[in-house]
């Protein structure tokens, strides 16, 4: 990754690169716009702000409409979902791969890192995994049957045995520095203005309000599927205020775009006064924005916690 300066980004401009935050998590996709100044300030206000060190050739890029072409494999674990691995009585934490594909008895995943470092991996060693489905957190044992070093490092793994199955908790939630667009819907009570104004609002999609400049940039924490702590550069909606807010999630190595809807239900928060910080509650999520953040979610679980120690 390559560490940005305000500097370096464009205000009202397309995004020539996604940027990422200091652990390589993405904030705001290439091609987006960032509206003004204080929006740009936002951005920094947490940390580091980084592109990525190379570009994807032209034809390559991640499909931006929803993951249709992810196929699932064993215990519904699709290609692309990070891993989490471990050697049987080892107490570290776990490392890192993915799922790149999977045969009827057995799975490709790529080499797995700690640390920026290669775990030492033999044919013949067993190793516990741990995926997310989108529904549940699997956890299984594997065998090295090969080890291949081209086109590039990877394991090939026998079909997974001792499995495990963790349900999933609705209310889990992650930390996120994750830029979103935001714009407030039309109120819905019933006098004559604000039915004008609920009419105006059918009328004018999100796009068109963001190529407007009404849509502002605010940062998403605290993630979960029923809501999120919004920071923005401008002062907060009222309580009760609808809201739809516009962001990307990368999830199995895709990058996809989300539209949600909510309701501020939190007073502006104090620690920043420059930047109010207030809650929204998210509407009922189609099952589509609903799998995507359970796996958006989990995925961020899985890098920052550490997997169980199973011994044989």
């Amino acid at each position: 990754m390559i560490p940005l300066t305000p500097q370096d980004l464009p205000v009202g401009q397309p995004l020539p690169w996604a940027l990422l935050d200091g652990q390589g998590n993405l904030m705001l996709g290439s091609g987006s716009i960032i509206p003004d100044a204080r929006d740009l300030a936002l951005m920094f206000r947490h940390g580091t702000v980084c592109r990525p060190d190379d570009m994807p050739e032209a034809g390559n890029e991640p499909d931006a409409h929803g993951g249709s072409r992810l196929s699932s494999g064993p215990l519904g674990l699709q290609v692309g979902t990070l891993l989490h691995v471990k050697t049987p009585g080892d107490t570290a934490r776990a490392a890192a791969s993915r799922l790149i594909g999977f045969i009827e008895h057995g799975l490709f995943v790529t080499w797995p890192t700690l640390g920026g470092r290669e775990l030492s991996i033999n044919a013949g060693e067993t190793l516990l995994l741990r995926g997310f489905s989108g529904h549940a957190i699997h956890s299984f044992t594997s065998t090295v049957t090969a080890v291949c070093r081209s086109p590039f490092r990877y394991l090939v793994l026998s079909a997974p045995a001792q499995t495990e199955q963790m349900p999933v908790r609705r209310a889990a939630r992650v930390p996120t520095r994750m830029a979103a667009y935001l714009v407030e819907a039309a109120s819905e009570s019933g006098d004559e203005g604000s039915a004008e104004s609920t009419q105006q609002g059918a009328d004018v999609s999100l796009d068109d309000q963001m190529g407007e400049g009404l849509a502002r940039l605010g940062l998403l924490s605290d993630l979960s599927t029923g809501g999120a702590l919004v920071q923005t550069s401008t002062p907060a909606p009222a309580v009760g205020q609808r809201v739809r807010l516009r962001f990307q999630l990368r999830t199995a190595s895709l990058d996809t775009e989300v539209t949600v809807d909510g309701t501020v239900r939190s007073a502006p928060s104090q620690d920043d006064e420059e930047f109010p910080a207030f809650g929204v509650a998210f509407e009922a999520l189609g099952e589509r924005e609903l799998t995507l953040l359970q796996c958006f979610i989990y995925e961020q679980l899985l890098a920052s916690t550490c997997m169980p120690v199973s011994g044989n």
